[in-house]
């Protein structure tokens, strides 16, 4: 064989494998988004391998050694896919109350004169993915959407004055004529509560009230009347109240007056308020 020939051929075998050795590496532990690999190529540096796989990479991508890393034999790269959201969240407001007085109400009397309404808090965040997992979420703004209205609460003070009224003659006649009829119920009261019997005890609820008005049998109401649910309580019942050692009778009724409950008359508001409402025993009269 022709020694130029042998010579040519030597130096080309040689050079090629000194190509081969100086561009191609091997072993290199690719790990794309958790996923692991070993590759080998002749690529010459971290840009270069990953163009090279077709992975798709942006700014805020986190890739391991940088892009301009030369490729070495044995080399661990890591890309972390990351993504960056905004989220929009709604929360409400509690709105306050405050209670002003006023005199055009009676004490111990509310009203509400405006109601209150919850505003609106607007938050905005950045959530941060890494290979698809939330890894953070900051706040970025923070803003009153709509303001709560605070609910506005009238509480009364005006005193209640009870107005003395001059009555005329009849009216006085009519009054004098009113404690006569009293006497006459006291004195049946007394001749009658000898014929109580105690299974005819019930328990009631009782109320008070006054006023001039007609009750529902057609009479005028005295002290000795009161308000029934006849459907319980029949009208022209006689009951003996042991509170005040006296018999009423069952006249009038009323539209809260339902089941165990009574509502007595008195000769004024005065002694309506006093009253109030209390739990007593009342005894039905045969």
């Amino acid at each position: 064989m022709n020694k130029k020939y042998v010579t040519f051929l030597f130096l080309g075998t040689l050079l090629s494998n000194t190509t081969y050795s100086t561009l191609y590496k091997e072993d290199i532990n690719l790990n794309i988004k958790g996923n692991e690999s070993i590759i080998s190529s002749n690529k010459e540096t971290v840009r270069d391998l990953l163009d090279e796989q077709n992975i798709n990479y942006d700014e805020d991508d986190i890739i391991k050694p940088s892009l301009d890393e030369k490729l070495k034999n044995g080399m661990n790269i890591e890309f972390i896919d990351v993504k960056k959201t905004k989220k929009i969240e709604y929360t409400n407001i509690d709105f306050e109350t405050k209670t002003v007085d006023d005199n055009n109400l009676l004490k111990g009397e509310t009203e509400i004169s405006q109601e209150g309404k919850l505003g609106k808090q607007k938050e905005t965040y950045e959530n941060i993915y890494e290979n698809g997992k939330l890894i953070e979420s900051n706040l970025l703004t923070s803003e009153i959407e709509k303001s709560p209205v605070e609910k506005v609460i009238k509480k009364g003070t005006k005193e209640e004055i009870i107005e003395e009224v001059i009555v005329k003659n009849n009216e006085v006649q009519n009054e004098i004529q009113e404690k006569n009829n009293e006497a006459s119920i006291v004195n049946e009261s007394n001749a009658k509560t000898n014929d109580i019997n105690k299974d005819n005890k019930i328990h009631v609820e009782a109320t008070a009230y006054s006023g001039h008005s007609i009750t529902a049998t057609g009479t005028k109401p005295k002290w000795g009347t009161i308000a029934v649910d006849p459907t319980v309580i029949p009208y022209g019942t006689k009951v003996y109240i042991p509170k005040f050692d006296m018999v009423f009778t069952a006249e009038d009724c009323g539209g809260a007056i339902k089941g165990n409950k009574i509502d007595i008359f008195m000769n004024s508001k005065n002694e309506s308020y006093t009253w109030g409402r209390r739990n007593i025993e009342i005894y039905i009269l045969e």
